[in-house]
């Protein structure tokens, strides 16, 4: 039997996105429906909503994606709960797609997808940054530990068992992979489905990419990693990757002592020669999508991924062990998990005030 679906869509400003957004996930089959998550927007979404057939629920805020989801799934009548970032734009058909994959594995909890290979912002970083996020996803095993909330379901018996977000996460981070090492942990199954491509409207910079990965995912991901014990070859941690950055290191490092002695100049082949080998699918997958010369402009930018990721992993580690020593210092996440819900509070509240409607207000 089909599930019936809540399409949520958390929302500040933009309404161009959030309008390719909701033409996306519409018309909607019966029995679903669209809520439109406006935290804090400083664009009115009511004109839009209506045009779309959405509700919209208003949170004062703004509050960031993991209040503003919770908010939503506590007024959510729909049996599985389909999170759409406000820049992405899905089809009826992957909205489908998720119905059926839910009707079909009644064992199974989560599931989400990938970003497609035409991403909707031009520019090198844009076009990287999305494929490369294609590639991992498309690459990745099946049984998945994490959860991506770009286009992902969940159902909402068990969404609400984990206790939905955890809304300690204040800004757009890695809300979402924290809900899947929480599902999982839980003995829930998630499902990796890379068939539901989706295209990302998002432009990228050098420097937004960068911030992103090291101040959003790459330090909090650490955290997370060392908080609930993931140490295994799941999507941004395989064990390549690991060797990368050390490779990378040790490359940089060769190169300095090469300036004193040219020896360790071809010593620094050796690492390199290990990077390319690791690296040569993602490189053909490059290659294949764009051609030689957009892939000859990724080798440099993956050799620089891997040194910020390494910085990444020092930095978050000390902060996780300061946080277990009850010193919380900046960027620092806190070092045990929620318990019972009780950091998800607008899930509860909202549900206790009756959130429901064409428009609902929130404090949270």
């Amino acid at each position: 039997m089909r599930p019936s679906l809540s399409i949520i869509v958390p929302f500040h400003k933009g309404l161009a996105f959030l309008e390719r957004a909701l033409a996306g996930v519409t018309p909607l089959a019966p029995g679903d429906e669209l809520i439109i998550a406006a935290d804090g927007a400083v664009d009115d979404c009511h004109p839009l909503a209506a045009r779309h057939g959405a509700r919209v629920v208003e949170i004062a805020g703004p509050r960031g994606p993991a209040v503003a989801r919770n908010v939503a799934a506590a007024s959510a009548t729909g049996d599985v709960l389909v999170f759409v970032d406000a820049d992405v734009v899905a089809s009826p058909k992957n909205v489908e797609r998720v119905a059926s994959i839910f009707a079909d594995r009644p064992d199974l909890a989560a599931v989400f997808g990938a970003y497609d290979d035409y991403p909707g912002a031009d520019g090198f970083f844009s076009q990287y940054k999305n494929l490369a996020h294609s590639y991992i996803h498309r690459t990745s095993s099946g049984a998945a530990k994490t959860f991506w909330a770009g286009f992902g379901a969940v159902r909402r018996a068990a969404f609400m068992a984990v206790g939905g977000f955890d809304e300690r996460f204040e800004r757009p981070s890695i809300e979402d992979i924290d809900l899947g090492y929480r599902l999982s942990g839980a003995g829930y199954q998630i499902l990796l489905d890379s068939s539901l491509a989706v295209c990302h409207l998002k432009r990228w910079t050098f420097w937004g990419m960068v911030k992103s990965d090291v101040l959003d995912r790459g330090i909090p991901w650490t955290q997370l990693i060392l908080r609930y014990g993931q140490f295994g070859s799941d999507l941004n941690v395989r064990t390549t990757y690991r060797l990368s950055v050390m490779a990378a290191y040790l490359t940089v490092m060769l190169g300095i002592a090469g300036t004193i002695d040219l020896t360790f100049l071809w010593l620094a082949l050796v690492p390199m020669m290990l990077l390319g080998y690791w690296g040569r699918d993602y490189y053909r997958f490059f290659f294949d999508q764009r051609g030689i010369g957009f892939a000859a402009r990724v080798v440099p930018i993956h050799f620089l991924n891997h040194l910020y990721n390494g910085v990444s992993f020092i930095v978050g580690t000390i902060l996780f062990m300061m946080a277990r020593r009850n010193l919380q210092l900046p960027g620092a996440l806190p070092a045990h998990a929620p318990v019972g819900g009780q950091h998800a509070t607008s899930l509860s509240t909202a549900a206790a005030v009756g959130v429901g409607g064409p428009t609902v207000a929130s404090d949270h």
